[in-house]
This record gives structure tokens, C-alpha cells and sequence, in this order.
């Protein structure tokens, strides 16, 4: 069919048309009348930026990150909004809210049928450039129901976002306070056997105390010099005529004095008299004694010596003794301090280790139990008094426009079907038979009589 072909059917067919559109409008009205209005209500919520000293899981960063708004948009379509929807606004309690819904017991069970239900009627709106601002929308036949799940879902919204940041602080402060636990318990343990190790080694100086073992040995190492001293000094006074001690001795310096005062006295009487006198006699008898005296006294003087110089000896053999078992009394000491002090070392790391893990369990308690997010209410629903459905003006639009369309489809369909020759054209592209001219068919006109004929004929008009 040519473009000429259609245009004279639907002209011809104009009927057909209007027809097709007068019935388009009126299911259109039909449907206006028929179908429930549907409101819609709008809440809106700001999602800030949380300040750096705030303790929590994200940073900064990421909520300046383009993804962060999609990923909120996603965490409010999520069902555990809607169920937490469900929940707040205790839906499933309501007696007629199954029959409502159209609930049906194979649908599963009522709370998750509502939240689908809710869900379906969610409208999430966040397509402004560099807003964070989230428009939450809901529709409803009931304008109030509508601005009142709006509003559940805003506040589940921020619910829900307190919860996925409580919830692994709250699981992370479980796992903290179980390690706490084993760690307070080993570090007990260390503490015991670091008070076991000291009371067996007798380790009474505490940290940055003197060692008494050490302060011992080091007495005994003043002692033992001083021996060796006074016993070589003794050493020295044994033996030989010419000893200090004898030199210093009163009694044999005195001995020696009279001996000299008497030699002196016998080399004098000497010269006047013979041996034989009795006065030279006498003074070489009173010499004599003199020196045996003086012998005996030297004797004593060397025995004397000799005895301190062996008690000397003695003194230091124990004292050399004393310093040796002392010596290795603090050898052992020094290795128990060892391993006493890498115990120490131990019971410090862990003891650091508990602090560290108490101070973030701390933090993350203040997380768990304080209810911030960064998400806000900026405005709440309000009640609507225009339906947003069904929209009027394009529903009669659309019905005129399909009507049209229908119409033009149906006279097409039946001219395609009809197949008479309307103009010549149509003989030689579908015939092939050539066009030899055309006779054109005139309206029947009236017949017209001489006015004196029709003027007998009764009721007659007469043309001019």
C-alpha cells in the first residue's frame, strides 16, 4: 500500500477513527474513576560528615568517597530496614493489616511479607550532584499511612545505621573482653611463678635495690686484702736478729743498754785489774746474765711473731674461703636474677599488651553503648493532599493518543483485507493494466418540466 493508498482509506474510514477514540477516551475515564489515588510523602534526611575526634569505624575519607551516598541508598532499600520498619511501627500486630496486604500463610511469615510489601512501595531519591541530601518517599492510598511510613523509615534508617556501627564494636568488645580474660589469667600465672622463682633463690633485694650477696662479697673481698696484708707484713716479722719487733721492744732496748752500760764498766775495771778480781768477776757474771735474759727475750719476741704470722696465714686461708663460696653464692644469684628479670620482661610485655587491649575495648564500650551517626532528619513526612496517581491530565492523553492509534491500525488492517480499486493508480501497479482515461460519474439531477406542465402536476417544484 502507497502512502496515497492510506491516506484515502483513512480518509474514507474517518468514522472508524473517531469511533476508536470516543471508546480510548472513555475506558480512560472509566479508569480515572475506577482507580484508587495513590499520595506520596516525603521525608528527607542529610547524611553529614562525622567529626575526626568521633570514635567509630569509618573515616572521613570514606564518607567523602562518591560511593558512600550509593551505599546508604542501598543500606535503605536493605529488608532489614523494612523489617525494622515493621517492627517499630508494629505492623504485624495490627488486626487487619494481613487481610490489607493480601497476606496469604504461603507467603511465608507476616513480618517479611509486610516488609516486601513496604518496600514496593519505597522511593528512594538521591540523583542531585554533590548533595548528600536523601529525599525518602512513600506511596499510599492513605495520605497519613503514607507520611507515617516515610517517617518509620527515616528513623529505621538511623537505627540501622546506630546498629552497623554498635554491632561490631559490640562483637569486637566480646572478643576484646575473652582475650582480657585469658591474659589476665596467664599474667596471673607469671606472677605466681615469678614469686615461686624468688623464694627459692632467696631473692630478698627488690628492683633498684642493693644485692646483700653482692654487698657481701665485696666486704669480704675488703676483708681478705686486709688479711693478706697483715699476713705478709707478719710473714716479714719471722725470723732474722735484727727484727722490727726486737728493735721496738723496751724491755730487750733496755737489756741492751745495760749490757752496753756494763761491757763499758768491765773494759774499764779490765785495765786495773785482773780477771781474777772480784769486781771484774762480778760484772762479767752480771753481763752474762744480762745477755741470757736478753736471748731469752728475743726468743720470745721471734716465737711471737711467728704466731701471728700463722694466725694471719689462717685468717686469710678463711677469709680466701669465704670469698671463693661467697664468689659463687653470687654467680648463681646473678643467673637466677636472670632469669628472674626475663620473667619480669615477660610479665611487662603482657602486662603492656592487657593495657592496650583494655584501653580500645574501653573505646569501643563508648561506641556501643552512645547512639551517634551521622545521619539526620532534615525534614519529616507531612500528610499530602494531592495524589500523585493517577495523573489526569496524561491518563486522557494517553487515551486520545492511543485511540488515534488504534483507530489508524484497525482501518489499515481492513483496507489490507479490502481489496477494491479506489483511483487508477491502483490498475496499472496492481493489474498492470494501462490507464486509457476516466469518465467522471455526476450526481443524479432533478428532473425539470415546463413550467406550464408543472404547473397542472400538484406539489411539484419547478426548477428555474
Amino acid at each position: 500500500m502507497t502512502p496515497r493508498h492510506i491516506g484515502k482509506v483513512l480518509f474514507e474510514k474517518w468514522r472508524i477513527i473517531v469511533a476508536c477514540v470516543i471508546v480510548s477516551l472513555a475506558l480512560a475515564v472509566l479508569s480515572l474513576v475506577m482507580t484508587r489515588p495513590i499520595y506520596k510523602s516525603t521525608a528527607t534526611v542529610v547524611a553529614g560528615v562525622r567529626a575526626p575526634e568521633t570514635i567509630g569505624p569509618q573515616s572521613v575519607a570514606e564518607q567523602l568517597s562518591a560511593d558512600y551516598l550509593l551505599t546508604q541508598e542501598d543500606i535503605l532499600k536493605s529488608d532489614r530496614v523494612a523489617r525494622q520498619v515493621v517492627t517499630d511501627t508494629g505492623l504485624a500486630s495490627v488486626p487487619d493489616a494481613a487481610r490489607q496486604f493480601g497476606w496469604k500463610p504461603k507467603d511465608g511469615a507476616l513480618p517479611d511479607f509486610l516488609a516486601r510489601q513496604l518496600r514496593a512501595s519505597l522511593v528512594i531519591d538521591s540523583s542531585a550532584v554533590n548533595s548528600r541530601v536523601m529525599e525518602i518517599s512513600f506511596l499510599s492510598g492513605d495520605p497519613r499511612f503514607a507520611a507515617t511510613m516515610a517517617n518509620a523509615f527515616a528513623a529505621a534508617f538511623i537505627d540501622v545505621n546506630i546498629q552497623l556501627q554498635a554491632d561490631p564494636a559490640r562483637r569486637t568488645v566480646a572478643s576484646y573482653t575473652k582475650q582480657l580474660n585469658e591474659m589476665s589469667r596467664t599474667l596471673h600465672e607469671m606472677q605466681a611463678q615469678l614469686i615461686a622463682k624468688e623464694r627459692a633463690l632467696n631473692l630478698v633485694a627488690g628492683k633498684g635495690e642493693a644485692d646483700p650477696d653482692s654487698a657481701r662479697l665485696n666486704a669480704l673481698s675488703t676483708q681478705l686484702a686486709a688479711a693478706q696484708t697483715q699476713s705478709v707484713a707478719a710473714s716479714s716479722h719471722v725470723g732474722g736478729a735484727a727484727l722490727p719487733d726486737t728493735m721496738a721492744s723496751g724491755v730487750v732496748m733496755g737489756l741492751q743498754t745495760e749490757i752496753a752500760r756494763l761491757e763499758a764498766q768491765r773494759s774499764q775495771l779490765s785495765t786495773t785489774a785482773g780477771p781474777n778480781n772480784p769486781d771484774y768477776r762480778q760484772l762479767v757474771a752480771q753481763i752474762t746474765a744480762m745477755r741470757g735474759q736478753l736471748a731469752g727475750q728475743e726468743a720470745l719476741i721471734r716465737r711471737s711473731a711467728a704466731a701471728s704470722a700463722a694466725q694471719a696465714r689462717t685468717v686469710q686461708a678463711g677469709l680466701s674461703g669465704a670469698v671463693a663460696a661467697q664468689r659463687d653464692r653470687v654467680t648463681k644469684v646473678r643467673a637466677a636474677q636472670s632469669e628472674v628479670s626475663i620473667l619480669q620482661q615477660d610479665i611487662a610485655n603482657q602486662q603492656a599488651s592487657y593495657d592496650q587491649i583494655a584501653q580500645r575495648r574501653a573505646q569501643l564500650q563508648v561506641l556501643d553503648t552512645t547512639a551517634q551517626t551521622n545521619i539526620s532528619i532534615l525534614s519529616p513526612a507531612t500528610p499530602s493532599e494531592k495524589p500523585v496517581l493517577p495523573r489526569r491530565f496524561v491518563t486522557m492523553v494517553f487515551g486520545l493518543v492511543f485511540g488515534v492509534a488504534a483507530g489508524v491500525v484497525l482501518v489499515i488492517g481492513i483496507a489490507f483485507f479490502d481489496r477494491r480499486i479506489r483511483f487508477s493508480g491502483e490498475m496499472e501497479s496492481w493489474l498492470g493494466i494501462p490507464d486509457l482515461g476516466s469518465i467522471r460519474i455526476s450526481p443524479p439531477q432533478p428532473l425539470r418540466l415546463p413550467r406550464m406542465v408543472a404547473g397542472l402536476l400538484p406539489n411539484m417544484r419547478v426548477e428555474a
